[in-house]
């Protein structure tokens, strides 16, 4: 214990100091309007919770407006963090249905309604989203009574949060941004399952001033490199695999589960995500002027520096790379 307490405060002390391998690497500040803003709010990967990274979560800030992107858990916390109130939360956009990415929509909802908000929020998404937001509101339906009977709240939450299913292409668009999404390649077969079809969305944000991907959670994807396509930024999840093949073998082993089925887990988790080198081989195919390395896999492991993460990338890209940390502003 006393030596991940010592790694930890070593990596939060790193994390806030300006880093040599990108730009604007600084902790977040509080909002100013005029240009668009990216802030990583969670950069692990995977459900479970890390000492040194949140569950996966982005919010852009364009004309101090904030577009959140994906709602692991402790994403409102997060947002307190970079200094955006709850209540200014209208729109929100879900990758895919991996808990690691949804699990605090609702909660996220509901805390910007008990913080105050009147107007509207929306959250975009693969098939799903709608269903989940009804039954969040049931879920949240005692708290709803609480607070209006007794808090003064006047405004019916069933009101206010709704849920859009959508489909690959056009999103959302209003006077700052305009919003698309790409089927990326997350899901072994696409997602195809007999009759179902489950997606997993890459997004592309373009504002006035700047263009920024999210690739989302995917292996390496040409649909990526397209929705990506000479844009400002490029953020992109990305694995180890070496250490990830370590880690899991080390940890399955002391979980007292086979080589058989480390090997079977092993195979499916590389599969879906993507390697250091084809980080770099996207940015270069699309063209991006900055790549953020996002949602790393392995989440915690303080044996990889900045500088490791980046080296692979760097084999193929020349541009920029960030490595990402959580609170960090590009």
């Amino acid at each position: 214990m006393q030596l991940y307490r010592r790694q930890w405060l070593k990596l939060v002390t790193a994390s806030a100091a300006l880093s040599t391998l990108g730009v604007g690497q600084a902790l977040a500040q509080p909002t100013q309007g005029g240009k668009t803003r990216l802030i990583l709010l969670g950069t692990g990967g995977g459900p479970t919770p890390l000492p040194t990274r949140n569950q996966p979560a982005s919010v852009l800030i364009i004309n101090d407006e904030p577009y959140v992107i994906d709602a692991g858990n402790a994403v409102g916390r997060q947002l307190a963090l970079a200094g955006i109130g709850l209540q200014r939360v209208g729109k929100i956009f879900i990758t895919h249905h991996h808990d690691d990415h949804n699990a605090d929509l609702g909660t996220l909802m509901g805390l910007a309604w008990s913080n105050g908000r009147s107007a509207p929020i929306d959250a975009y998404g693969p098939p799903g989203i709608k269903d989940m937001i009804q039954a969040y509101l049931e879920y949240f339906k005692p708290n709803t009574e609480l607070r209006m009977k007794y808090d003064g709240r006047n405004v019916d939450p069933k009101t206010l949060f709704r849920g859009h299913d959508t489909q690959p292409g056009f999103v959302y668009q209003d006077k700052n941004v305009k919003v698309t999404c790409a089927e990326n390649a997350h899901y072994p077969n696409h997602g195809h399952d007999g009759a179902e079809h489950h997606l997993s969305y890459g997004y592309r944000f373009e504002s006035a001033d700047r263009v920024v991907v999210f690739s989302g959670d995917t292996a390496a994807s040409d649909a990526v490199v397209a929705l990506a396509k000479d844009a400002d930024v490029l953020v992109h999840e990305v694995i180890d695999v070496e250490r990830t093949t370590d880690l899991f073998t080390k940890k399955f082993a002391e979980q007292g589960r086979t080589p058989e089925e480390t090997k079977r887990v092993l195979k499916a988790v590389i599969s879906i995500h993507t390697s250091v080198e084809e980080v770099g081989r996207i940015a270069k195919a699309a063209g991006v002027k900055t790549v953020v390395l996002n949602h790393f896999v392995p989440g915690f492991d303080p044996t990889i520096t900045d500088d490791m993460w980046a080296e692979g990338v760097r084999k193929n890209f020349t541009g920029k790379i960030v490595v990402g940390r959580d609170l960090m502003e590009i």
